[in-house]
């Protein structure tokens, strides 16, 4: 009788260890497959996002305004043409420092990607440097403590539909936390907006436009 309390009591007692280990890894692993290091860093995480969403990292909130795609665009030594196949693409970002102090940053922190890429080189974008315009982001830069900025980067690209921005978290001993994914399909204008190539396109459209309604109520009248 003593033998099988004994038996039961260890029973219950592996029942119940079992209960409590399937909760620690439930507790250590969370829907996006994060789990926690001992020093409570969280890691090997994939987060997606949406444009518009906000993005919570280890160091800032990021938040993709918007994306674009263009035949051709002004660079700083001048208006360059995309070649066949390829697109510039130009993507906006407002970044809001949530940790404790300045935060370095660069360009090649937001990698561009997308299906079928066979380059053995990470898609990079250009920046201030190359463009040489206020509303892009620098190449190299200071993210400083509760600072928020909101900035572009163009991407010279494959010209597909569908294209991933991708940040990954990494720590200044190596460590490497989550990445952050947010899947882009932007429309592809044919001019670079505020060119004055395409006003000038826009007004001549509209002028003719005006004068062919003109000349069809003309002719009605006659």
């Amino acid at each position: 009788m003593l033998k099988s309390i004994i038996s039961m009591k260890r029973m219950m007692l592996l029942f119940w260890l079992c209960i409590l280990g399937c909760g620690l890894a439930a507790c250590g692993t969370d829907k996006n497959g994060s789990k926690i290091s001992d020093d409570g860093r969280s890691y090997g995480g994939l987060i997606h996002g949406e444009i518009g969403e906000k993005l919570e990292t280890a160091f800032f909130d990021m938040t993709v305004e918007g994306v674009e795609k263009y035949d051709t665009y002004q660079f700083n030594d001048g208006l360059y043409q995309a070649e066949e196949g390829n697109t510039y693409f130009v993507v906006t970002l407002t970044l809001e420092n949530t940790y404790d102090e300045a935060i370095s940053m660069s360009l090649t922190d937001f990698v561009l990607d997308f299906e079928g890429n066979e380059s053995e080189e990470i898609l990079i974008g250009y920046g201030r440097a190359n463009l040489n315009q206020d509303s892009f982001m620098d190449n190299i830069f200071t993210l400083k403590e509760e600072e928020t900025v909101t900035k572009s980067i163009v991407y010279v690209v494959k010209d597909v539909e569908t294209y991933t921005l991708r940040y990954s978290e990494y720590y200044e001993d190596e460590f490497k936390g989550d990445t952050f994914e947010v899947v882009l399909s932007p429309k592809k204008l044919h001019k670079n907006e505020g060119d004055a190539s395409t006003e000038q396109v826009s007004e001549e459209e509209d002028s003719a436009e005006t004068s062919n309604e003109d000349a069809s109520t003309q002719a009605q009248q006659e």
